[in-house]
């Protein structure tokens, strides 16, 4: 078999793998002693998960949920992803270095497993396929972030709220649902002021894109919002 066959055959055998594809790979044992050494802990909404700067003992898994993740630079506050059931909550950055860089923020009241960092990394060490799946998780993380924080970037006001309601869509599997945030948190997502953030609101229901009503929204023409992301 020759180099280029090898590179087509792992290009279409590669898939990213979910969190909950990683814990599925672990042998019944291994589940057993995850089980017993993690910490159930409750989240009611707007509380702290993590403040940047938390010391990485643990690995934190939303079991049930949704937050954000959010990092600090030159006192500039950014979202770098939105989480919900059956995440890790900023693995990437887990093994870096000793403290974390980066925050996270419940915004539904959310149930998180604490997992045993030295339990995590044994688990890595005796699990080959667990170990690969969790590089792939990773590697498709980074990359999700990679691209969403430059799409952000170079949205303007109605690209980018576009993005962010297009997100809340998805991880709600529905076209309707409730904003967990404020108008003030949906600006802060979408890296705009609160004034922008209403008035294209306004602008995506009289044009009929969306349906408004306090924090309830349906989108009426999906097709349109992804216009808008496209050329916003």
């Amino acid at each position: 078999m020759n180099f280029e066959h090898q590179i087509d055959n792992y290009q279409r055998e590669y898939q990213s793998f979910s969190a909950k594809d990683c814990f599925d790979s672990l042998t019944p044992d291994q589940k057993k002693m995850v089980e017993k050494a993690t910490t159930l802990l409750q989240f009611a909404k707007g509380e702290t998960i993590i403040k940047q700067g938390y010391v990485a003992s643990h690995i934190l898994y939303i079991e049930k949920g949704l937050a954000k993740l959010d990092v600090t630079n030159d006192s500039k506050l950014s979202t770098l992803k939105l989480l919900s059931n059956d995440s890790f909550v900023g693995i990437m950055c887990s093994f870096s270095c000793k403290s974390l860089d980066f925050s996270a923020i419940a915004l539904e009241d959310t149930t998180i497993r604490m997992i045993n960092m030295d339990l995590f990394l044994s688990l890595i060490k005796e699990n080959g396929e667990f170990a690969l799946k969790l590089m792939r998780h990773m590697s498709s993380l980074t990359n999700h972030i990679m691209h969403r924080t430059s799409r952000l970037a170079g949205k303007n006001v109605e690209g980018s709220l576009a993005m962010i309601l297009q997100e809340f869509s998805e991880i709600y599997a529905s076209n309707s649902f409730s904003l967990p945030v404020t108008r003030i948190g949906l600006a802060s997502l979408a890296g705009c002021s609160k004034e922008s953030t209403i008035h294209t609101l306004a602008k995506f229901h009289n044009d009929g894109i969306i349906l408004l009503k306090d924090k309830l929204i349906s989108i009426l023409k999906p097709e349109s919002l992804e216009l808008i992301i496209k050329n916003g």
